[in-house]
Formats: C-alpha cells, sequence, structure tokens
C-alpha cells in the first residue's frame, strides 16, 4: 500500500509540475514588456512575432534581452523547482518542455529562449558546451543557424558527458518540439510546401522563400 501510495503521490506532482509549467510558458513576456515600455502591442511592431528578436528591433537591445532572460526563465524556474523538490531527470525535462508548449500553444512564439532555460535546468553542463556554438553563431549574425546548431548536438553532449542515454532523451524531446514549432511557421502560414521553405523553416526558421 504504502508504494501505490508513495506512486500516486509523485504521479500528482509530476501531473502539478507539468501543469504549472505550461501555465508559465503562456505569460506573454514580450508583450508585457513591449507595452510596458512603449504602450504598444507588439503584434503592431515590426515583423509581429512575439519572441526576443522582434522586442529588440523594435523596442531596443536591452528591452530583447530582458525578454529573452524571462522566457528562458519561464522554463528554468518551474523545472527546477521541480529538482529542488526531488524530480527525477526525465520530470525535469518534461516540465522544462511543458512550459516551452504553453509559449508556443498560447504565446505563438517558436519557443528557443524557453528551450534555452529548459536545457539549462535539464544539465547545466551540457547546455555550458552547447552555449559554445550558440554565442558564437549569435556573435556572427547566424543567430537562427546556430540554434539549429546548438540544438541538434545536445543529446551528443550529453552522451559525451557520459549521461545515461535515458538523459539524452530529455534534449531529444526539446528539439523536436523546437523544430516543430519551425517547421509549423509562424500562425496562418501554410505547412512548408517545397524544399526551399522546409529549408528555411528548419534551418533558418523563416516563414518566406
Amino acid at each position: 500500500m504504502s508504494g501505490r501510495r508513495d506512486r500516486r503521490h509523485g504521479a500528482l506532482h509530476l501531473l502539478a509540475g507539468l501543469a504549472g509549467g505550461f501555465a508559465a510558458g503562456t505569460i506573454p513576456t514580450g508583450e508585457l514588456v513591449t507595452r510596458a515600455l512603449t504602450g504598444r502591442k507588439l503584434s503592431d511592431l515590426g515583423d509581429g512575432k512575439a519572441g526576443s528578436s522582434n522586442v529588440a528591433r523594435s523596442v531596443g537591445w536591452k528591452a530583447g534581452a530582458l525578454v529573452l532572460a524571462l522566457d528562458a526563465l519561464k522554463a528554468y524556474a518551474p523545472a527546477t523547482l521541480a529538482r529542488v523538490n526531488g524530480a527525477g531527470n526525465n520530470e525535469v525535462a518534461a516540465i522544462g518542455v511543458s512550459a516551452m508548449c504553453g509559449h508556443i500553444a498560447v504565446v505563438k512564439g517558436r519557443g528557443a529562449a524557453s528551450a534555452l532555460g529548459a536545457a539549462f535546468a535539464m544539465d547545466p553542463a551540457m547546455m555550458a558546451i552547447g552555449c559554445v556554438p550558440l554565442v558564437g553563431g549569435s556573435v556572427l549574425h547566424h543567430h537562427a543557424e546556430a540554434v539549429t546548431v546548438t540544438a541538434l548536438s545536445l543529446p551528443v553532449i550529453s552522451l559525451a558527458l557520459h549521461r545515461s542515454p535515458r538523459r539524452a532523451l530529455g534534449p531529444l524531446l526539446l528539439i523536436t518540439v523546437l523544430f516543430a514549432a519551425r517547421l509549423r511557421g509562424s500562425p496562418g502560414a501554410s505547412l512548408p510546401d517545397s524544399p526551399e521553405v522546409l529549408r528555411n523553416r528548419f534551418l533558418l526558421d523563416r516563414d518566406e522563400r
């Protein structure tokens, strides 16, 4: 009876963590920061996208950096809180990804910044190494490509750090959600209908041809 009760208790904690992560992901940080600083809707500025890149172009790099940090925190905080409360690696990964899903489904963002926070919560050492191509590519003004390379490298880095193969499932789930959001495109965009559009969506995170 005790074992069954413990499993039920653990399942309830996981469900609460997943719900909390998803709810955190739905906070429209870009919209809130833009309204606070300009009084305008983010959807009316730049390309209308909800992420930190549009905020940086439309409002300023400091505002963009703040949105980037807050979007990452939306996934990092609930996942790390779960770890502090005794959650295992797979549970932490699931909660971080649930925050990404909340951001993608409700805020209509692509989820890259939330993926960054989720990855740091999953494995800080893995993400510290993964940040090398991410930062390098961004400095060279190839941010979208750098995100692609970094995301694809995370499971490999995890295994190279002698993590168990099961622990690499978290990064695999993360990149699956991230690239699914890219391939979906912006709200209202059609599905990729040519190799060129597919390449732009997957590698460059662009809707257009």
